[in-house]
């Protein structure tokens, strides 16, 4: 599971709310099911709405995330292609005149073998997914984000050497610049041409967490799409420390598929 924090997105922790991964409903606090009605009046559109597949190849696991942000609402609900409601969020107490500026979630991540990818595309139709909320001004809020079952193949790193065990220092390297590369995806988990808009690659130190934050020493960079290595610089490693290293391929409606690696420095 990979969180992408954002000085907007914290609130999301403040909202009590129950998750179902086949498609339910997420309540509010007070239990009640929200269904989002568009106030009257011109609506204005959401300015990031997004909804992916983010499959782990290494612990063959997947989920899906969503992101929808903004200036500020009130309530926010997200429908599928049929019109079901998935998403319902309103804030209360403290931040129901606050409001929320923006959201971003990750379902449960099961092993593929207790939710293969079959049961996603089933439970997740492909298509365009609706957006209706309310502004913190009382006006209404619109938008739609695109669903996809395109999911790229896992990259394969081909360097620097790595263990698939974050916990067992079986690769030592020494500090230095270190070259990341990777060879480019070019098809679907299902033999399908795709199209990778970009990667992400991401160096993370496993040993520099902080339990009340997110000051976590992270190298973590976006690259175009015909690129398949980067170069880390010598700086950014600490000796006898061990890091992850992840390669990210994104497909252009937003799927993305990890392949993950860790090391230990001398």
């Amino acid at each position: 599971m990979r969180i992408h924090p954002k000085s907007g997105l914290l609130v999301v922790l403040a909202v009590l709310v129950t998750m179902a991964l086949s498609g339910g409903v997420f309540a509010t606090a007070q239990g009640d099911q929200l269904d989002c009605t568009l106030p009257d009046g011109e609506p204005t559109t959401i300015s990031a709405a997004k909804l992916y597949i983010e499959f782990m190849s290494t612990g063959v696991d997947l989920g899906v995330h969503g992101y929808f942000d903004d200036h500020g609402w009130s309530e926010l609900c997200v429908y599928d292609p049929s019109g079901a409601l998935v998403l319902a969020v309103k804030p209360q107490s403290q931040l129901h005149d606050l409001t929320m500026a923006g959201i971003f979630f990750e379902s449960r991540e099961p092993v593929i073998e207790e939710f293969p990818f079959e049961a996603l595309f089933a439970r997740f139709p492909e298509g365009e997914y609706t957006i209706k909320g309310t502004n913190f001004d009382g006006t209404g809020l619109v938008g739609g984000a695109t669903f996809t079952h395109n999911v790229p193949t896992p990259p394969t790193i081909t360097a620097p050497l790595l263990t698939e065990e974050d916990k067992i220092a079986e690769v030592v390297h020494p500090i230095g610049d270190m070259m990341v590369a990777w060879e480019p995806v070019t098809e679907t988990i299902d033999g399908k041409p795709v199209t990778i808009v970009g990667y992400e690659v991401i160096v993370t130190n496993m040993d520099g967490k902080h339990p009340h934050s997110f000051a976590q020493p992270i190298y973590d960079v976006h690259l175009p799409a015909d690129r398949n290595s980067l170069l880390v610089p010598a700086t950014f490693f600490q000796p006898g420390t061990r890091y992850e290293i992840e390669i990210v391929a994104i497909e252009e409606s937003g799927n993305q598929t990890i392949n993950n690696g860790y090391f230990t420095t001398e």
